[in-house]
Parts: C-alpha cells; sequence; structure tokens
C-alpha cells in the first residue's frame, strides 16, 4: 500500500513539474509573429524591442527583424577518439526586406557553408567564450558573402539560441 501512494506522489509531482516546465518555457521563450510575404510564404518573424538599441547595428535605420535558420544545425565530429556533436540553432538579424528574402531564398547555401565552416572544430574551442564568438563571427562573415554575392546590402547580426555540445 505504501509502494501505492509513493508511486502516486511521484507522479503527481512529475506532472506538477512537467506543467510548471511548460508555463516557464512558454513566458521565457514566447511564439515569434509570423508574416506573411509578398510571394505567399509564410515566415517567422520576431521584432526587437530595442531596434535602434546600443548594438549599433544596421546603417538604414529600419526596425530588426529575424529569420530563423530552421532546423537546427547539427555536425559531429573527433576529439581525442570520441566523436562528438555540436547542435546549434541561430537567428540571422537584417533591417532591410530584401536582405531577410535573400537569406530565406538562399537557405539552403547557407546551411551548406555552415556545416562545413562547423565541422572543423575541436571541443576545446567551442567550449570557450572566445572560440564560440570566434565561430558566430566566421559565420557571420559567411552568411555575408552570400548575401553580397546575390545583391544584397547587409546583413547585421548573427545569434546563437541555442549551442548544444555533446
Amino acid at each position: 500500500m505504501g509502494t501505492l501512494v509513493n508511486g502516486i506522489g511521484i507522479f503527481v509531482l512529475t506532472l506538477g513539474a512537467v506543467i510548471a516546465g511548460g508555463f516557464v518555457n512558454t513566458t521565457l521563450h514566447p511564439m515569434p509573429d509570423f508574416k506573411l510575404g509578398p510571394d505567399g510564404k509564410i515566415t517567422a518573424v520576431k521584432p526587437s524591442a530595442a531596434a535602434g538599441g546600443a548594438g549599433g547595428h544596421g546603417e538604414e535605420g529600419g526596425k530588426a527583424a529575424y529569420f530563423a535558420i530552421d532546423p537546427p544545425l547539427v555536425v559531429n565530429f573527433e576529439d581525442s577518439s570520441a566523436v562528438r556533436f555540436l547542435q546549434i540553432s541561430m537567428e540571422v538579424m537584417v533591417r532591410d526586406p530584401k536582405d531577410m528574402e535573400i537569406v530565406q531564398k538562399n537557405v539552403p547555401l547557407v546551411r551548406n557553408n555552415l556545416l562545413l565552416l562547423m565541422s572543423n572544430r575541436t571541443y576545446q574551442t567551442l567550449m570557450s567564450r572566445e572560440g564560440k564568438e570566434k565561430l558566430r563571427q566566421e559565420a557571420l562573415a559567411e552568411i555575408r558573402n552570400i548575401v553580397k554575392k546575390e545583391g544584397g546590402s547587409n546583413v547585421d547580426d548573427l545569434l546563437f539560441t541555442s549551442f548544444v555540445v555533446q
């Protein structure tokens, strides 16, 4: 009888934790707004609360718009004979709608170039803040090159929204 009561108690506590975790998750990570583009595609747009803030990005002065590169990029690499995985979720920040369109149309090329860039890393460099920042800067430069080749003007920033090394 005591085992049954303990089991029910654990079940109720676990259920409460799942419900509370879901509430906290939706509070901290709200769903993005969706926008219907002129080509009929629906895109996720996350407006910036501090579009003209201290970041200094974007000479055009327009509002910042974010485009999530989905699904997250997953790369495997070796670390002292052990295979490790890197999973990165990222969003591209632009202020010009033309640049946003160029990024969206070239997602396969962007993903390809970023996967090749990220697969050449070591575990030690990925675990340091400097290594992550260097990777972010190199990935941003890669995306900027693609946008410029396609006739765009600028990509303001690249943000890592999830960074998991296993």
